[in-house]
């Protein structure tokens, strides 16, 4: 519903407003006219007549909506104004004959603004040929911004008339990035997409693009953003200290802010704060260091606010980045510059890795009842654990059950099998990836028990909470000790300690992006190291990283990762289970509350927001009475498909709080619907989260009575719809106390010992040998492959005949002989293939099949069912499709599943789109093709 506002309107409550929150006041006339005539003014003399003044005089008037005047007094910037329902384009004409105007009795050129009040558009012009092209802008520009480019209008230099620093960058490849920026600028464009790998000198070749922009007087303030204190913390100290000394330079903290510096550094969390502080003008080149990381969430706004130069730095491999992060820095699904690993690999700017990949007993066989001595199950017992409640996965370790002695096992395999310094004394620098912060303490326990001789010396915890951070990781990049550290996250990225030539993986990575971020921690080569005696010979040529989860292998299998969730954010997921809930109880008192929950929601956006100012008529029309009574309109659906995105971009969202909040908003629409199902998966969920609060604080404590009733089972068996309006009120508000990490339910102090590094068992049972698996699957292909010219069975295989049963008992006899012993199941252990076939492998080696992936089985299943149904209406074929690529994500599906975003984003899903029976057939056929795949 758009809204129509007269011009006069739209200067009034849109453009006036927007102009004075960048400090133009237009009743301020030293700074502000209005209704200017461009003809009869005396602009060199600052005599600028109002339409009052010239209107009914005879000579040719032409009047600017606003003229904007620099500090002298002297013209600066016009604003040619549209009322809203007006493309403001068509004052492009208008607004050039003023410019043109003034520029006939100055001589000087002025800028460009069009307007409506929806859209800014800013225009660089310069009389005859513009200095640059026309471009949509998210606020004007304030008095300090228009004065400092007019100033670089005036004295930008040509690039070929500056060069670059060769003491900032001397390699061929960092040189052509920084071109490959310029040439880009040149042309016109404003957005750059760098990739290189860690190690490469991101932020080196940052600075001397920094650099030959200010020499060039193309840019005077830089913004260097980060989503990490760290990559904040080297920008910094390593680039801007280092390289400009001469300018001033602030790094922002929460609350502190010198507008009048040049340099600046901050993290985009930071940023968030205080952004608005400044004008979409007032930086012109913007860096973002793993720009990837922060675009696609709420922090957008802060890129998509500024009117400069942005040039987005990352590590992440370009096969990794999705299209979306090409589309915003317009690169047409390449980057500006392209600088990856096996590129610098093959350079000698960085050192390869080798892998040792090992598991232990319980990581691999879990925990069972009989894997614990009767004396700690009596421990357990006093403590109401009896024997059913210890049956745990190996993925369960540091999650649901803590093992001592896993942690034990992990440590001293590193200490045995690691890289060394050049004396042969200590372990060379180490970063250990520890799950959560209580296992990197329980790691850095094991450190201290199973090496006293270090006097707790050898290992170092490093975790962004602790308020020494970054005292300690000075430490254990300048010292010899410590020589490990343990870190959770805070050392994934950004961090460059060139000796560390060893990388523990203690902990399952999904994350492809953040798996490569992880390796480049030891990619650096031994030229780039200070401290020679810390490498193993004196030298680096390459680094080992222990992997103790699998990881490798599992990327291996899913070469994307785990696909990044689609769902929507947080505050969208309660705002549309709000919708759901009003929509089945607007009629009745209830719904008043749940609608009075709506409109808070819609009123808590932040309206100086970019994003939301661009949907201003749309929140403006879900706040409006008319809203439900206005037949032409479903404002159920308005509100799903129009406000719900909105709501990732409230502020101030505790995470705890609000995912308590959508659990019990749930709940309600569960109790509404009847459905006992989700009700008593959710009760579960529920008091998970209480069992989390810490009773002793006051607020909680006073909570105490009502805590444990919502504990007990008689208040779930009696739940009513009600009883959700009192779990907001009173618990929700509780929930920001939560602790952050709930402790697992079990401790067990038992021995663990590494039952693989992926060793495998082949020969006789009486006697069976044992080899690495990579090794043996050599072998094996070599063995093959020397068979395949003179065995006849292999030969037929090749040729594709028909082999009998005569044929295949003469090639296993072949095969399972004494050295190797290949059989069907060593092949099936060897290249992780649990359901092949002899004849397969044998084909496989050969060149001649592969097996089918999960995808191929996925794609299949789907194109059957959905050729056999061919009743199925548009939005049943896309609900089918958005299902494929869930469970192709998941690999998993219930039936709750399907009553969730992304399918209730289609139409009447899942019902009445499918009837029960045909949702039961679609979860069977998931359920089956899990089996499959």
């Amino acid at each position: 519903m758009q809204q129509y506002l007269s011009e006069l309107q739209t200067r009034k409550t849109r453009i006036d407003v927007y102009l004075k929150e960048q400090g133009w006041d237009v009743k301020d006339t030293s700074r502000v006219r209005t209704e200017i005539d461009t003809k009869q003014s005396k602009f060199k003399d600052q005599k600028y007549l109002e339409v009052s003044e010239t209107f009914k005089n005879d000579l040719e008037s032409k009047y600017a909506d606003y003229l904007l005047l620099d500090s002298n007094g002297d013209p600066l910037a016009i604003i040619e104004a549209k009322r809203t329902t007006k493309d403001p384009i068509i004052g492009k004409k208008q607004a050039e004959q003023y410019a043109e105007d003034i520029f006939r009795q100055t001589g000087k050129e002025v800028f460009i603004f069009l307007s409506n009040g929806d859209e800014i558009w800013f225009w660089n012009w310069k009389h005859p040929t513009p200095h640059e092209s026309m471009r949509m802008i998210k606020g004007f520009y304030s008095l300090e911004a228009l004065e400092r480019l007019k100033y670089q209008n005036a004295n930008r230099l040509e690039f070929s008339q500056v060069k670059i620093r060769k003491d900032i960058i001397n390699r061929d490849y960092q040189i052509e990035s920084v071109n490959r920026v310029l040439d880009g600028i040149k042309k016109g464009k404003r957005k750059f997409l760098l990739v290189q790998a860690t190690g490469t000198g991101k932020t080196r070749v940052a600075m001397a693009l920094i650099d030959i922009l200010m020499q060039s007087k193309r840019a005077q303030k830089i913004l260097f953003l980060t989503d990490r204190k760290a990559l904040r913390d080297q920008a910094f100290n390593d680039g801007f200290k280092k390289w400009f000394t001469n300018e001033s330079r602030q790094k922002i903290y929460s609350g502190n802010l010198d507008k009048n510096a040049r340099l600046y550094a901050s993290t985009i969390q930071t940023f968030m704060e205080c952004y608005h502080d400044f004008s979409p003008g007032d930086f012109d080149l913007i860096i973002s260091d793993e720009a990837h990381r922060s675009i696609y969430n709420k922090w957008k706004d802060v890129f998509t606010y500024f009117d400069a130069v942005q040039v987005g730095l990352t590590a992440t491999p370009s096969g990794l980045l999705d299209r979306d992060t090409f589309r915003f820095f317009e690169c047409d699904d390449s980057p500006t510059f392209l600088y990856e690993f096996d590129d610098a690999v093959a350079d000698g700017w960085l050192v390869p890795f080798r892998v040792h990949s090992s598991q232990t007993h319980f990581q691999i066989e879990g925990v069972k009842p009989k894997d614990v001595p009767e004396t700690i199950k009596k421990e357990l017992s006093e403590k109401g654990i009896e024997d059913e409640d210890i049956n745990f996965e190996g993925t369960d370790i540091e999650r649901k059950v803590i093992i001592k002695g896993t942690n034990e096992a992990i440590v001293k395999e590193f200490y045995d099998n690691c890289i060394w310094d050049k004396a042969g004394i200590l372990p060379a620098k180490t970063i250990f990836f520890a799950v959560s912060k209580q296992h990197a303490k329980r790691l850095w326990e094991a450190f201290n028990k199973l090496y006293p001789e270090y006097k707790s010396k050898l290992a170092v915890i490093i975790t962004s909470e602790d308020s020494r951070a970054q005292d300690l990781l000075k430490d254990f990049k300048t010292d010899s000790l410590p020589r490990i550290a343990i870190s959770v996250d805070m050392l994934d990225t950004g961090v460059d300690i060139p000796e560390v030539s060893n990388l523990v993986f203690a902990k399952p990575v999904f994350s492809k992006i953040k798996f490569w971020q992880m390796i480049g921690r030891g990619t650096r080569p031994d030229e780039a190291c200070e401290h020679k005696d810390w490498l193993a010979g004196g030298k680096k040529d390459n680094f080992l990283i222990f992997d103790c989860w699998n990881n490798f292998d599992w990327f291996n299998m899913h070469p994307q990762g785990r696909e990044p969730s689609s769902s929507l954010a947080l505050p969208s997921r309660i705002f549309l289970a709000r919708i759901n809930q009003y929509k089945i109880i607007k009629d009745k008192p209830e719904g008043i509350e749940v609608l009075q929950r709506i409109k808070n929601d819609i009123e808590s956006l932040p309206m100086k927001s970019v994003a939301i100012r661009e949907k201003r008529e749309e929140v403006d029309t879900a706040l409006s009475e008319k809203i439900w009574k206005n037949i032409g309109l479903d404002a159920f659906e308005f509100l799903r498909t129009k406000i719900t995105p909105l709501m990732r971009f409230k502020q101030n969202v505790n995470l705890d709080t609000e995912s308590f909040v959508l659990k019990i908003e749930r709940l309600g629409l569960a109790i509404l619907n009847k459905n006992q199902d989700e009700i008593d998966r959710l009760a579960v969920d529920i008091v998970e989260d209480i069992n989390c609060l810490p009773r002793t604080i006051n607020d909680v404590k006073k909570k105490n009575e009502l805590l444990d009733k919502v504990s007990e089972a008689p208040f779930w068996n009696k739940i009513r719809y009600t009883d959700t309006l009192t779990l907001l009120k009173e618990i929700a508000p509780l929930m920001k106390y939560k602790r952050p990490e709930p402790v697992p339910k079990i401790t067990l102090d038992i021995d663990d010992v590494v039952q693989q590094r992926r060793l495998i068992e082949f020969g006789p049972a009486s006697n069976p040998k044992q080899e690495y698996v990579k090794v043996y699957k050599e072998r094996v292909e070599k063995r093959i492959k020397e068979l395949a010219a003179k065995h006849p069975t292999l030969s037929k295989i090749r040729e594709n005949k028909v082999l009998t049963e005569a044929d295949i008992k003469k090639l296993e006899d072949t095969l399972n002989s004494p050295e190797l012993y290949i059989t069907e199941e060593t092949l099936r252990k060897t290249f992780d293939k649990p359901k092949g076939t002899l004849t397969q492998f044998i084909k496989l080696i050969l060149g001649l099949y592969q097996f089918p992936d999960s995808k191929k089985i996925i794609d299949e299943a789907f194109k059957t069912y959905m050729i056999e149904r061919s009743d199925l209406n548009a939005d049943q074929q896309r609900f089918l499709i958005t299902l494929k690529s869930v469970f192709m994500a998941r690999k998993h599906i219930a039936m709750e599943d399907l009553f969730d975003v992304p399918f209730t984003n289609i139409g009447k899903a899942p019902r009445p789109l499918f009837n029960d029976k045909e949702l039961k057939e679609l979860v069977v056929m998931c359920t089956n093709l899990e089996k499959e795949i």
